[in-house]
């Protein structure tokens, strides 16, 4: 199992933003849109979505929102067809107020855009794959459309990862396990309730790290204290995951432009395993990255 597309979830609770209290067709301009799924053998619907398109980045976001579920589609290019979600830069996730799923490698999940509307700047497509989360849950998606979804070009705007001026014009992570180079390339960086989570991963060796401190965090020098920053280390082997989660450390803000979401600092921790009491020494961090 790669780990490429699993990441932690240390926050129990969050506030689901776009919530209709009435669930009915969304209305996109003159035109009526749809966005539904089989989640786990039951139907869903969105009662909200968006999209957005950015060429600078080669990224299009699918985005479907209710009360219960957020199922969000992150794909490499900007165009339309087919998106294998076994490639590294395409990711189907599925997000409930305590779990977080994404899609397990391996197992011909797929997005197949069959509209892109660049008059009327409208996506229509379809959606399948399994899901995982931190505990090796597995959640299976099913029969997912989505019907003139309107989107914003964000292109040339420098609001997204890696455009524009300033800090971060590209996104990297780097640190050390117990004084050796981990070798990460950088793989999300996204808001998450009040929260950014910045995480690198390592698709050979299945390590990742993961950082999550307050999304309102300024310039400064921050303790690593396993509540309101936290940064966690795993490693995959085989059809086992060993999790550590900082008992100590360092957090250093360098900047933090809101604007931009851009965010650059640097790191190091002690983790102590979740399930035993081996320790992990992380050091020699840094990231610069723009989050979503």
């Amino acid at each position: 199992m790669s780990f490429k597309h699993i990441t932690f979830l240390f926050i129990a609770a969050v506030s689901l933003f776009f919530v209709s209290c009435k669930k009915e067709d969304i209305k996109s301009d003159h035109k009526i849109t749809s966005f539904h799924a089989t989640l786990g053998g039951a139907s869903w619907e969105a009662d909200t979505s968006r999209s957005e398109i950015n060429e600078d980045d080669d990224e299009i976001i699918v985005l479907g929102m209710s009360s219960d579920y957020t199922v969000q589609m992150t794909l490499s290019g900007t165009g339309k067809g087919n998106f294998n979600l076994d490639d590294a830069d395409n990711d189907l996730m599925v997000k409930t107020a305590t779990k977080e799923y994404h899609y397990l490698n391996g197992t011909n999940g797929k997005v197949t855009l069959t509209l892109n509307d660049k008059v009327d700047h409208a996506l229509s497509g379809e959606f399948s794959g399994m899901l995982i989360d931190t505990l090796l849950d597995t959640l299976l998606v099913e029969s997912g459309e989505f019907t003139h979804i309107k989107y914003i070009d964000t292109t040339n705007t420098g609001s997204g990862p890696g455009t524009g001026t300033g800090i971060c014009a590209t996104n990297m992570i780097a640190a050390s396990l117990d004084g050796n180079s981990m070798g990460l390339s950088f793989n999300a960086a996204i808001t998450f309730a009040t929260s950014i989570q910045v995480i690198g991963k390592n698709n050979s060796t299945l390590e990742a790290i993961q950082l999550v401190f307050p999304g309102n965090i300024t310039a400064g020098t921050y303790t690593m204290d396993g509540l309101t920053n936290i940064a966690t280390y795993t490693k995959v082997t085989g059809t086992t995951t060993a999790s550590y989660v900082s008992v100590s450390g360092t957090l250093v803000i360098e900047e933090h432009d809101t604007t931009k979401k851009a965010i650059k600092g640097t790191f190091s921790f002690s983790a102590k395993e979740v399930s035993g009491s081996v320790t992990k020494e992380i050091t020699a961090g840094s990231f610069c990255v723009k989050y979503n």
